[in-house]
């Protein structure tokens, strides 16, 4: 097949868009960027390429460090998922997502793993000012988030050597050795508990409970969790959130039993 010429500029195009496209692709190729850098390269003032940055960290493409320097974020290297089965498995999902939300009143979320990282599929918001963040659509690393936890404590000790040591070495999923053998213990808690923590591990202020959604087949399919502000978190964890958590999913995967999933 003949190599077809480089796309022109649409007219119709959608100049915000494409000015979020191409901060993506600064962050990309240059690693960081600064505000006054993506402003000089969009010829937009610092006021707009700041609200395009923020937007790019809302979703999880972009993070800002210290220094204010805005690097590439989680969902910046994440390839797309390709399971064909995640829209029904959401769609299954969502009404449990909204009981649990009502009955504990913190927001609910349920994701799947890919790799070393998890993606949130769907998030129900709390009714409340203090309710966390919408996730829906976020990367975050496996290894931090609660139902990212809960996951990979269905693996293998030696599963898990694997994933996190059979390749390069990328960013936010890179462990030291110590940091693994602290992952291993964190998970042996998990599995004993059947549910995981995740304590401003990839947020400061929140906190979570996580818990692994099994299929008919006992397989784990993605995971459950319930995210809270840190100040109430020791109060209603344990007598509270995790018992209805692991009630919600007892009743999704009650509904696995009853479909089948194309994986």
């Amino acid at each position: 097949m003949r190599n077809p010429p480089l796309p022109e500029r649409p007219n119709g195009a959608v100049g915000s868009l494409d000015r979020g496209l191409r901060l993506l692709q600064l962050l990309r190729d240059y690693g960081s960027l600064r505000v006054m850098d993506a402003a000089v390269h969009l010829a937009v003032s610092r006021s707009s390429a700041h609200r395009l940055l923020q937007t790019l960290v809302y979703r999880g493409y972009a993070v800002q460090d210290d220094d204010h320097t805005y690097l590439p974020g989680p969902s910046l290297d994440a390839g797309p998922a390709r399971l064909a089965w995640t829209k029904d498995f959401r769609a299954l999902c969502q009404p449990h997502l909204q009981v649990l939300a009502r009955r504990s009143g913190e927001s609910a979320n349920m994701m799947v793993r890919v790799g070393k990282s998890v993606r949130f599929l769907g998030t129900v918001r709390a009714q409340s000012v203090e309710a966390t963040n919408d996730r829906d659509g976020l990367v975050m690393p496996a290894h931090r988030a609660s139902g990212g936890k809960a996951l990979l404590a269905e693996l293998s000790d030696d599963a898990l050597r694997s994933l996190y040591f059979g390749g390069t070495a990328d960013g936010v999923h890179a462990l030291s050795e110590a940091d693994f053998a602290k992952l291993l213990a964190d998970l042996e808690s998990v599995r004993r508990r059947t549910f995981a923590v995740n304590f401003e591990e990839t947020e400061s202020g929140v906190a979570a409970v996580g818990a692994a959604i099994h299929n008919g087949m006992g397989e784990a399919v993605g995971a459950l969790s319930l995210s809270m502000r840190t100040e109430r978190f020791a109060a209603v964890a344990d007598k509270t959130l995790v018992p209805l958590l692991l009630d919600a999913r007892t009743q999704i995967e009650q509904d696995l039993r009853l479909v089948s999933l194309s994986r």
